[in-house]
């Protein structure tokens, strides 16, 4: 009985390793540095096997990929010369009281994606006339599972600006989900216009935006945009690296939803994985204001942003259209 046991004990083991041997392999690819301490944990092990104390080959496997991990948490974000022009200035934030100035709120014109105007402005919002936040998804290339997540904060004034965390990519450098793994991107809580950020994907990429006002009070609103300031002040502080599974545009998200309702169910904590279901929940549970009878299909369908809005008053007819 105990010998059927142990057989299936080292293939369970076996099959648990993939993953994460695969994991490593990439680590040693994309950042070179990795393969020090795993090769001197393979010395070693190839000294205790020549000692004759024959070391199970689980374990080590084990200890290279504990020792991957421990050496992946050393590496520093990176900081590279110069970012790409989209992601190369980061916001800035001044509070007084009720004031929040915002240095550095990206307002980008656009001829195409590739040819635009760097343009930035400093606002000074009073947060007691915060009257509003939205939640906004955007899908491309027909994907459902996996979108962009962003939020706006709208103000008794008429003025609005979008926060999004987005993968901030050094100069030269392409995108990749497999990268992404291994501190090759930096992360960047931009704080913009909604022409910038929203019009972008309407008017430029023609990417399917939705926008879904949320039933929030005052004190819930400015508690989650002071989350989203600490998340980007922390980013820019430390260097923080984009990670495709645990650091992407949904995972400060969802971390401030948690701030919101601390007793919200840990399996929400897995939604960045699957992004795509986050306004689905949202309407399922009452988060979305909706109007009277609105179905949940209604409330997608009236959310949706569609394209080649009118830049000279592109918040308004975004309004318009969503606002129950």
């Amino acid at each position: 009985m105990k010998k059927p046991l142990l057989i299936a004990a080292g293939i369970l083991s076996s099959l648990l390793l993939v993953l994460p041997l695969l994991w490593s392999i990439g680590l040693w690819y994309y950042q070179p540095v990795s393969i020090i301490p795993a090769g001197l944990l393979l010395a070693g092990a190839g000294l205790w096997w020549w000692k004759r104390r024959r070391p199970s080959a689980h374990l080590v496997l084990w200890l290279l990929v504990l020792v991957n991990i421990i050496t992946y948490h050393c590496i520093p974000g990176p900081t590279p010369a110069q970012w790409q022009k989209p992601w190369a200035v980061a916001p800035a934030f001044e509070q007084q009281g009720d004031m929040l100035t915002i240095r550095n709120l990206r307002d980008f014109r656009y001829r195409t994606e590739a040819d635009s105007d760097a343009r930035y402005r400093t606002e000074t919002y009073d947060l007691n006339t915060l009257i509003g936040v939205d939640f906004a998804e955007c899908h491309w290339d027909g994907m459902e599972a996996i979108c962009h997540t962003m939020l706006s904060f709208r103000f008794a004034d008429g003025r609005s600006f979008a926060v999004s965390a987005e993968t901030r990519l050094p100069e030269g450098v392409e995108q990749g989900a497999i990268p992404g793994l291994y501190k090759q991107y930096g992360i960047l809580y931009l704080f913009g216009t909604e022409e910038d950020l929203f019009g972008l994907r309407t008017n430029i990429r023609h990417e399917d935006l939705s926008i879904y006002p949320l039933r929030m009070k005052q004190s819930g609103a400015r508690k989650l945009l002071q989350h989203y300031i600490d998340l980007a002040r922390h980013a820019e502080a430390t260097h923080q690296p984009y990670n495709t599974i645990t650091g992407n545009c949904s995972t400060g998200l969802v971390s401030g939803f948690r701030v919101l309702v601390p007793t919200m169910p840990r399996q929400y904590d897995f939604l960045p994985l699957h992004n795509g279901s986050i306004a689905g929940l949202l309407i399922r549970y009452g988060a979305v204001q909706c109007r009277p009878g609105e179905t949940d299909e209604q409330i997608r369908k009236r959310c949706y942003v569609g394209y080649d809005l009118p830049m000279d008053n592109y918040s308004a007819a975004i309004r318009a259209r969503i606002e129950p």
